[in-house]
């Protein structure tokens, strides 16, 4: 009767294990589809319903209990896990990369014959007519409103990199146009994920390890960190049942079920004024238009990095930190404007330079008939200084305007066209002597130390070319990162996806199984009844 009895708790032990373990096979055929989902099974071992059982072997009998599940283990790679997600972070920081130089492309798209190639263009052909006809009056006037149109589309350019920039990291000195920006959209849904992952690790740490419920929140775990990811490089180690402590740059963000390392963020301008001593802004700052900090919540908003900027150089929150910043042999946004800048200036300084070097003369505006010597203030190219005076220190693409003088009555006569070397010869009659302006239109080809050793159009003409060849290389680089993601990403899949023939194969088993323990129940159950009987 103990046997029989015995006998009917081992099957019915036996069903319930099989029963689950069909579950578990119909928990993986529900989330095939699932993302982020990784196949479980079932591993079953012997159940020992007794002590330390000796070698009687009457002991070992009884202490038989069956079958039992050990546990269920998920399929995992924690190596292709994070080789995926520094993959993955790389990718993002070529895709903002790429975002960017697409924009910057658009920016110096010159092919509707309106940008600064097509102004140079003109401006010279104004300057040839010019030195054709130095006296005219017309070829004067159109020669200005050429240059006009050369400053204002440098002028508008250096708009639209600045736009730009503030599109990305904010202006560095308005808190508005840094919640507006796209790092400042970027930090937050980042720190919303570091606390998702808070949450998830501190349902780890209470849950029993090697059940569904445990592996379905390592699922979510893994998606999270992924996610994760894609803002910035992360390093991430296990520390206690399933949950993690990630970090950047050595520097902990979540730490089991706290965030000791939550991202803020300021503009370049008030990171500036808070440090001790202050750092007079723009002038003495050279770093991005936002600065991000890593801060401690759990100790009232510590400070533990002031400026994370240098450790945060993948993901998106790296691609658009750094896509403002002039660094020698990138082209970006920042290397965009530090050139034209470059470009700006020495245009000013060439034609001032010529237009009020010694021995230059203009026409006298009282009798256009003679020369007159040239002042040493008639630059053509110029700025306004903070004060609001006229200099040509500091001029930059969106601040080089044409010499006001230039638009007064007589300004147009301000433009130097005749030259004697060291005033020998010199004729004040002689107003078609146009070697002055000879010499601005011989710059077209001349080159410049202060352009790399270019002339002014091939500078301009290289800085298309390299936005261009950078934009061909990133995307050449972006498709290959992106085939390496998502060949690591197939790779995780066959390691941990569900398998329609392996599910197959484990139903057929456990329902095998289960039917064999049933009959054995009935079998048990009809000789119990049957002893029932007699007895009675």
């Amino acid at each position: 009767m103990a046997s029989l009895l015995s006998s009917l708790n081992m099957t019915a032990n036996t069903l319930s294990v099989n029963e689950k373990a069909i579950s578990v096979v119909s928990h993986n055929v529900a989330n095939m589809n699932t993302e982020g989902y990784h196949k479980q099974r079932v591993n079953l071992a012997t159940r020992n319903i007794a002590g330390a059982i000796g070698d009687n072997v009457n002991n070992q009998i009884r202490a038989n209990g069956g079958v039992m599940i050990a546990n269920v283990m998920r399929y995992n790679d924690e190596y292709l896990n994070n080789y995926y997600r520094e993959q993955l972070s790389h990718l993002n920081t070529l895709d903002q990369q790429l975002d960017t130089i697409g924009d910057l492309a658009s920016i110096f798209d010159d092919l509707e014959g309106e940008g600064i190639d097509a102004a140079l263009s003109d401006f010279y052909e104004a300057l040839n007519n010019l030195n054709e006809y130095p006296a005219s009056s017309t070829a004067r006037t159109n020669f200005i409103e050429t240059a006009k149109t050369l400053v204002s589309v440098m002028n508008s350019k250096s708009v639209e990199l600045e736009q730009l920039t503030t599109k990305a990291l904010g202006d560095g000195v308005s808190q508005e146009s840094l919640e507006n920006s796209k790092i400042y959209q970027q930090f937050t849904a980042l720190n919303d994920k570091l606390t998702e992952l808070a949450d998830v690790n501190r349902a780890l740490m209470v849950t029993q390890t090697g059940t569904l419920e445990a592996n379905n929140l390592l699922d979510k775990r893994d998606l999270i960190l992924n996610d994760i990811s894609q803002f910035v490089d992360i390093d991430v180690e296990e520390i206690h049942n399933g949950a993690v402590r990630v970090s950047i740059g050595g520097v902990d963000l979540v730490r089991g079920a706290k965030v000791v390392g939550e991202l803020d963020i300021q503009t370049a301008k008030s990171y500036c004024d808070s440090q001790n001593p202050p750092i007079a802004y723009p002038d003495d700052w050279d770093g991005e238009n936002a600065v991000i900090s890593i801060i401690n919540p759990e100790e009232e908003n510590k400070v533990v990095i002031a400026n994370a900027n240098s450790m945060i150089t993948e993901g998106t929150l790296g691609g658009l930190l750094h896509s403002a910043t002039a660094v020698d042999g990138e082209t970006n946004a920042g290397t965009a404007m530090e050139a034209l800048d470059t470009l700006a200036q020495a245009i000013a300084d060439i034609f001032n330079e010529l237009n009020t070097r010694e021995g230059a003369y203009c026409i006298n505006p009282d009798d256009t008939g003679k020369l007159m010597d040239s002042p040493d203030d008639n630059f053509l190219f110029v700025t306004t200084d903070e004060n609001g005076n006229i200099t040509t220190n500091g001029i930059t693409a969106g601040n080089i305007q044409l010499n006001p003088d230039l638009f007064t009555t007589d300004g147009i006569w301000n433009i130097s066209c005749a030259y004697f070397e060291d005033g020998a010869n010199f004729d004040e009659n002689a107003v078609g002597n146009a070697q002055n302006v000879a010499a601005m239109l011989g710059t077209r080809n001349t080159k410049q130390d202060a352009l790399d050793g270019m002339s002014i159009e091939d500078y301009y003409t290289s800085l298309v070319g390299k936005i261009a060849s950078a934009g061909s290389s990133l995307q050449t680089l972006y498709d290959t990162q992106s085939s390496v993601v998502d060949s690591v990403e197939t790779k995780i899949k066959d390691a941990t996806g569900v398998d329609l023939n392996e599910e197959l194969v484990d139903l057929v088993k456990y329902q095998t199984a289960y039917s064999a323990a049933a009959q054995v129940f009935n079998i048990c159950n009809a000789c119990l009844d049957t002893l029932m009987t007699l007895g009675g």
